[in-house]
C-alpha cells in the first residue's frame, strides 16, 4: 500500500482517481463529484502530490514531494504504458541551507498522454461511470459539451453519440482546400507545419498537400529541396505511421518517408501526434531502409520515451519495412 496523499483536478480526475485508489494511494480534497462517484470522505489536505491538467490538456502536471511524485509516476507508468514523463528539474540556485534542501525535495513532471493513453484512461473511467468512446480526447476540445451528451445519452447510445460529437466538434473543419496546422511533437521539443486538405475520409485518412521552397534537404532522403518541389502527407487515425511523398516540380519522384508516430488526433485547429524518432524510407529505386534507430534508443536511455513506446515504434517500423520489401504494403504515391 502506497499511502501517498494525492490531490487531483481536471478532465482526467475520474480515471486517475480510480487508477491510484486501486494502487493504494490516498485521494485528498476530492471534488464533490469525485466524492460522490467513489464514496470518498472529504479528507482535507495537505497533499504530497498535486495532479492538474496541463494548459493544453494533452496530459497532466504532477508536482510535489520528490519521492511521492516518483511513486505516482511509477504507478501511472505501470498502467499507462505509452505515457511520456518529462521531469522539470529546478535550475541551479544560489540558495543555501534550508531553502536549498526544500528546493531539492520538490519535483515537477509534465506527463504527455498520446491517443492510446487517452483510450486506456477512457477504459478505466468506464469502470466507474458511463463514458463516451473518445471521452478524454473530446474533453480536450469541449469539456462542457461532452458532459452534456454523457448526461442524457443511454449507455447503449454512447458510441453513436460519440460519432455525432466528433462530426460536430472536429470533422466538419476538415474541408478540402482548407489549410490546417500539424503539431509534430517530440520529447522536450516539437514543431508545427501547415498543409492544405486534399482529401479527408472521417475516421480513416487525411491527405494534405505541401509546397516547398529551395533550401535545406529532405530528412533521411539526403536530397536537396528545390524551388517548386511539392509533396503529400497521408495521416491515418488508427495507424502508428504516416506517409510523406515528395516530388520535383516536373513530377519526378524524390522518395517516400514513413514517419513512425503515435496515432494522430484531429482537432478543430489541426492535427497532433508524437514523433517516435524512427522512420522508414523508400527511395525512388525501390530500396527500403529503417533510419534513426539510434536516436530512439538514446531518447529511451535519457528517460524521454518509455521503453514500451519504443518497442511499439520498432515493431511498427520493422513490420513496415518487411511489408514494403515483400509486396509494397501501400501503393505508390500519386504523382
Amino acid at each position: 500500500m502506497s499511502g501517498v496523499r494525492v490531490k487531483i483536478r481536471g478532465i482526467y480526475s475520474t480515471a486517475l482517481t480510480g487508477l491510484l485508489l486501486e494502487r493504494g494511494f490516498e485521494i485528498v480534497s476530492p471534488s464533490e463529484v469525485i466524492r460522490t462517484r467513489f464514496g470518498l470522505p472529504e479528507s482535507p489536505g495537505p497533499e504530497e502530490v498535486l495532479i492538474i491538467d496541463r494548459r493544453d490538456k494533452q496530459g497532466v502536471v504532477i508536482e510535489g514531494v520528490r519521492g511521492a511524485v516518483e511513486e505516482v509516476m511509477v504507478a501511472l507508468g505501470d498502467a499507462l504504458h505509452y505515457a511520456i514523463f518529462i521531469r522539470q528539474e529546478a535550475k541551479a540556485s544560489k540558495a543555501k541551507g534550508l531553502l536549498a534542501a526544500l528546493a531539492a525535495a520538490k519535483l515537477k513532471v509534465l506527463a504527455e498522454f498520446p491517443k492510446p493513453v487517452k483510450e486506456t484512461l477512457d477504459e478505466i473511467r468506464a469502470k466507474y461511470v458511463p463514458t463516451l468512446p473518445g471521452h478524454h480526447y473530446l474533453k480536450t476540445i469541449d469539456s462542457q459539451r461532452v458532459d452534456e451528451v454523457e448526461g442524457v445519452a443511454r449507455p447503449e447510445d454512447l458510441p453513436a453519440a460519440a460519432a455525432r460529437l466528433r462530426e460536430e466538434l472536429v470533422y466538419r473543419f476538415f474541408e478540402p482546400g482548407k489549410t490546417v496546422e500539424v503539431w509534430h511533437g517530440k520529447a522536450r521539443s516539437g514543431f508545427s507545419w501547415r498543409g492544405m486538405v486534399a482529401e479527408f475520409v472521417p475516421g480513416q485518412a487525411l491527405v494534405l498537400e505541401r509546397r516547398f521552397r529551395a533550401g535545406g534537404t529532405y530528412d533521411s532522403l539526403n536530397l536537396p529541396k528545390l524551388e517548386g518541389d511539392r509533396g503529400t502527407v497521408e495521416l491515418y487515425e488508427k495507424r502508428w505511421w504516416g506517409r510523406r511523398c515528395y516530388f520535383r516540380a516536373d513530377g519526378t519522384p524524390i522518395g517516400e518517408i514513413y514517419n513512425i508516430h503515435t496515432p494522430p488526433e484531429l482537432y478543430p485547429q489541426g492535427v497532433r501526434y508524437f514523433d517516435l524518432e524512427v522512420d522508414v524510407v523508400r527511395h525512388p529505386d525501390g530500396r527500403v531502409e529503417l533510419v534513426d534507430e539510434k536516436d530512439l534508443h538514446r531518447k529511451v536511455e535519457e528517460g524521454l520515451i518509455p521503453e514500451a513506446l519504443a518497442i511499439r515504434a520498432l515493431e511498427e517500423a520493422r513490420s513496415l519495412v518487411e511489408g514494403l520489401e515483400r509486396d509494397g504494403v501501400a501503393p505508390s504515391c500519386p504523382s
